[in-house]
C-alpha cells in the first residue's frame, strides 16, 4: 500500500499545545484555526506533515470490546462525517491526548490537528485527519540587514524536517477500523508507547506487508530465544536457520507455512515447537497472520537487517556467517581450557 500526497490540501488546521498531565502541566486550546490559504504556507506545513511517511506502514484502530468504543476512532469519524465543527474536534482531540500524556518522561508540546484532501490511498483520492506533536525546539539563527551592516540573533524554532509524532488517519475501511499510518521520532521505551497504544489505540493492519514482517519477527524471536531453551541447538544450527529463514523469504513470492517449516527447520519435533510458538505469538499481539499470504518485498528487506549472522566469541572474534554450516566445526581445546571454531575455506578476500 502507498500513499501519495501530489495533490493533497491542507482544508483546516489547528494548533493548541498540550503538556504533561502527570506535572499538571495543563494544555492551551486555540480559539481560532490557523490560517492556511497562502501557497508557501500549504507547502512548507505538507512538507513538514507528510515528510515521515515515504515508506508507511498500515495500522487501524482497535478496542478490547469493540472498535467503535476507541475514542479517536469516533473523533476520525465525527471529523469524516463532518458533524463536529473542527476547531471543537481539535479541542477534543488535544484534552484526549492530556488525559494520555502521564508518563514522566513524556515532553509537552504542539499540537497539530489536520484536516486533508485530495490524499492519493491505492488510487483513490479521499480526505484524511492528521494529528502531529512537535516537542522539541532547534536553535537557529537569523542574519539581520540593517542600514549600513550585516547583524545576528539567535532564536528557537521547528525543524520541518523532524516532526516528533505523527498520525494521519485516512477516510477508509472505517469497518475495519480505518487506514493509519504513524511516526514516533522516540522509537521504544514505555514513554513511546503512549502514543501508539494509550492514545491512538492501534494494531497493525491483517495486510501482507505486516503479515510478512510478524512472521519473520516471530521466526527471529523463536530461533533466538525459545529454540535454545527447548533443544540442544549450537549457535551455529541458530544461525544457519536464521539464513534459511531469509533466503526463503527472499526466494519465493508466496508464502506458504506448510512449505516454510518443511524446507526450513525440517525437523518434526521442531516443527511441532515451532507450530506453539506461532500460537502463542499470534494470541500475545491479538492477530491472525495465517497459513499463506504474498510476501512482502518491502517487509522482507526492512527484516532482513534486524536477522544478525553473527558469533560473537568472548570480546576477542566477531565471525559472520553467511554460508554453508558443514564449513563451520566447533570443538574443545583440553590443553588450552577453551573452546574452538575450525572455519573451511578457499580463499581469502
Amino acid at each position: 500500500m502507498s500513499l501519495d500526497f501530489t495533490a493533497t490540501r491542507i482544508q483546516d488546521l489547528a494548533i493548541h499545545r498540550v503538556g504533561n498531565s502527570l506535572r499538571e502541566e495543563g494544555y492551551f486550546l486555540s480559539k481560532q484555526l490557523a490560517d492556511v490559504r497562502d501557497n508557501q504556507a500549504q507547502d512548507l506545513l505538507l512538507q513538514f506533515f507528510t515528510n515521515p511517511f515515504s515508506k508507511p506502514e498500515f495500522f487501524q484502530f482497535t478496542h478490547p470490546t469493540d472498535v467503535a468504543n476507541n475514542d479517536l476512532y469516533r473523533v476520525a469519524e465525527r471529523a469524516f462525517q463532518r458533524k463536529t465543527d473542527f476547531l471543537e474536534l481539535s479541542a477534543d482531540v488535544a484534552k484526549l491526548l492530556y488525559s494520555k500524556s502521564s508518563h514522566p518522561k513524556v515532553n509537552g508540546g504542539e499540537l497539530y490537528v489536520v484536516h486533508f484532501m485530495d490524499m492519493v490511498h491505492e488510487d483513490e483520492s479521499i480526505q484524511a485527519l492528521g494529528i502531529f506533536k512537535s516537542e522539541n525546539k532547534t536553535p537557529f539563527m537569523k542574519v539581520l540587514h540593517k542600514a549600513d551592516m550585516y547583524d545576528y540573533e539567535f532564536d528557537e524554532g521547528i525543524n520541518l524536517h523532524a516532526i516528533d509524532k505523527a498520525c494521519i488517519i485516512m477516510n477508509t475501511a472505517a469497518e475495519d477500523g480505518y487506514r493509519i499510518c504513524i511516526h514516533d521520532r522516540q522509537g521504544k521505551g514505555e514513554e513511546a508507547l503512549y502514543w501508539k497504544d494509550d492514545f491512538l489505540g492501534l494494531k497493525p493492519c491483517a495486510d501482507n506487508y505486516n503479515k510478512t514482517r510478524q512472521f519473520m519477527s516471530l521466526c527471529k524471536d523463536y530461533i533466538k530465544d525459545r529454540l535454545p531453551q527447548e533443544f540442544e541447538v549450537e549457535k551455529t544450527d541458530q544461525i544457519e536457520l536464521l539464513n534459511k529463514s531469509v533466503a526463503f523469504f527472499k526466494a519465493n513470492e508466496q508464502f506458504e507455512y506448510e512449505s516454510f517449516t518443511r524446507e526450513v527447520i525440517k525437523e518434526p519435533h521442531i516443527m511441532k515447537a515451532f507450530g506453539k510458538y506461532k500460537d502463542e505469538f499470534e494470541e500475545r499481539n491479538e492477530l491472525q497472520i495465517g497459513e499463506r499470504f504474498e510476501i512482502s518485498e518491502s517487509a522482507v528487506k526492512s527484516q532482513a537487517r534486524v536477522f544478525k549472522s553473527v558469533l560473537k566469541l568472548d570480546r576477542n572474534f566477531h565471525v559472520y556467517v553467511h554460508g554453508n554450516r558443514e564449513f563451520i566445526e566447533k570443538g574443545y581445546d583440553e590443553e588450552r581450557g577453551m573452546n574452538f571454531y575450525k572455519i573451511y575455506f578457499k580463499e581469502e578476500s
